[in-house]
């Protein structure tokens, strides 16, 4: 192979080849004798004038190449031509570049697939070096392909701020690719873009009734499928607000559960309880017994005493080695406030709490701490250690070691959010991994007996939607029957009411939104990228022409 066939540019002479401080210089010019006139299209071949017009190209083995092209200027022979004079093409030039067609292509892709900065940077590495004003401007000369009618159609909205303002974005579901973007998501700008495509049979959207209202009214033949995710999402929203409603009644069954528990707890004879000695005590019992008095109260006692015998202040201070600002503030004082102290805590509040989970075997200080701290503790744990060893002295209980006993389940019955709760609830309690949450949900089924029915109907919910059989329109009856006052999936089985076709489509269709919101989280990361330079028509390039998505 000759270098002339490496170089790839069969309409081109290569003159001389020159390679020195890492640049390749490559001295070129234009095979044919003639050129076609661009306004006339007559050829000529009388020359004008000649110039040399230098054309970066693809690096040699890491080393920048650049072409210097010789073209020539030539006179128009066509009388009634308005050009007179123009100059020599080549199909591996554009016109007015200074880079080859293939540097352009490489550039273009940079300018889509990355941000001005970071295009910049990368043509660096590759040797084909422009500054990030250049990709950007890249990006907005690229033009946007012909859309081709879809038959099926994928419409969700995203957020340019989130809350603030949202637009539209159009996929084809056949071929998973963004086809447009629309400014807003009002209905209005959707009914502008259908009139121009008509053809479209199946539209899958979310449950927002301005799309559903515009698909109706331009495209009535058109199948509606509601998305799968967003009817489960908002399943997800009923149980929610649901499980809000009924928190009193959660709340009472779970204290009531709780003190039985502990009840339970502190009533059991472990092995591990002992009774209060009366021989010395020790260091701990002695703080114990501090702990309840002041020390500044004798002080106090005997300034008043002295000063009732008409003692001055200054003997007051020098015989009992204190300060005149002290004798003088105990003095103006009634009795002696408490001292205040930064370091205390508020451990007192759970006490009894600790003293339950000593008298469990197996029960370890380490997870009586875990588990207090989570209950609202505000201390440390060298000061929770060290006032749990002043309580199990206090009450005579002896926990034995790590390594002596094996834990125990906690008798404790730890809480779930509403959120949580409508995320278990379809499941079975068997599935929960965390221990703490099966029992608790367990203990709700087992309580409560209208958890049971809504469990059940989320269960065959779920199944409709991943099986495409089942009955809606039962489902939503029951619930608008049912004895039980279900707040929120009441007014979820009215929203399904009235969008019952299109929910009828999203069970029995394979058809879902799924690639849709697949590009929806696309264009949140090319908005970030964006930040500063995020105009529409930029964005919507980008999210058209990006091949990554």
């Amino acid at each position: 192979m000759t270098v002339k066939q490496l170089i790839g540019m069969p309409g081109l002479i290569v003159n001389n080849i020159d390679c020195s401080h890492s640049l390749v210089k490559i001295d070129a010019s234009i095979k044919s004798k003639r050129a076609k006139c661009p306004v006339c299209e007559k050829h000529s071949n009388k020359i004008h004038d000649r110039y040399t017009r230098t054309i970066s190209d693809l690096p040699v083995f890491q080393n920048k190449t650049t072409i210097f092209l010789k073209t020539r200027k030539f006179k128009c022979q066509n009388p009634q031509c308005d050009r007179k004079v123009f100059s020599e093409r080549t199909p591996y030039i554009l016109r007015y570049s200074r880079r080859t067609l293939r540097v352009s292509r490489i550039l273009d892709s940079l300018s889509i697939e990355l941000t001005g900065k970071m295009g910049s940077t990368l043509s660096e590495q590759l040797l084909i070096s422009v500054s990030k004003s250049t990709i950007t401007r890249m990006a907005h000369e690229q033009q946007l392909p012909q859309i081709a009618q879809p038959k099926v159609l994928g419409v969700d909205d995203f957020a340019y701020r989130k809350g603030m303002s949202y637009g539209t974005v159009l996929v084809d579901m056949e071929t998973s690719r963004p086809i447009d973007i629309l400014p807003s998501r009002e209905g209005k700008e959707l009914k502008k873009w259908l009139s121009k495509y008509p053809g479209v049979k199946i539209v899958t959207r979310d449950r927002a009734s301005s799309y559903s209202s515009a698909i109706d009214e331009v495209c009535p033949s058109a199948e509606q499928v509601a998305d799968r995710f967003h009817l489960l999402m908002n399943l997800s929203d009923a149980l929610d607000r649901y499980f809000k409603s009924v928190d009193p009644k959660i709340k009472k069954l779970i204290k009531d559960k709780s003190n039985e528990l502990l009840k339970k707890s502190d009533g059991q004879i472990t092995g591990y309880a002992k009774e209060k000695t009366t021989g010395p005590l020790s260091k701990v019992q002695k703080r114990v017994v501090l702990k309840g008095t002041d020390r500044r109260q004798d002080v106090f006692n005997k300034v008043k005493e002295l000063h009732a015998k008409g003692i001055s202040k200054r003997k007051i201070a020098r015989d009992l080695g204190i300060s005149r600002n002290t004798v003088h503030s105990y003095l103006s004082l009634e009795s002696l406030p408490p001292r205040s102290n930064s370091r205390s805590t508020n451990i007192e509040l759970f006490s009894q709490h600790i003293v339950a989970r000593l008298n469990v075997q197996g029960y370890m200080v380490k997870d009586i701490m875990d588990e207090i701290y989570k209950l609202g503790y505000n201390g440390s744990r060298t000061q929770a250690y060290h006032n749990i060893n002043i309580i199990k002295e206090k009450h005579g209980i002896c926990t034995p070691d790590f390594a002596q006993v094996q834990k125990e389940r906690i008798p404790y019955i730890k809480p779930l959010s509403s959120r949580e709760l409508a995320k278990y609830i379809g499941s079975c309690p068997t599935v929960v991994k965390n221990p703490d949450q099966r029992r608790y949900l367990q203990t709700l089924l087992d309580n409560i007996p209208e958890l049971r029915v809504i469990q059940k109907l989320v269960r065959i919910f779920k199944t409709m939607l991943t099986t495409g059989r089942g009955n809606i329109y039962r489902w939503i009856e029951f619930i608008k029957r049912s004895k039980y006052k279900m707040t929120g999936l009441t007014t979820f089985a009215n929203g399904l009411s009235r969008d019952i076709k299109a929910v009828k489509n999203a069970i029995e269709m394979p058809w879902s939104n799924g690639a849709v919101e697949g590009h929806v989280n696309r264009i949140k990361s090319i908005k970030r990228q964006m930040y500063g330079r995020a105009c529409f028509d930029l964005l919507r390039k980008k999210v058209i022409l990006s091949q990554t998505g």
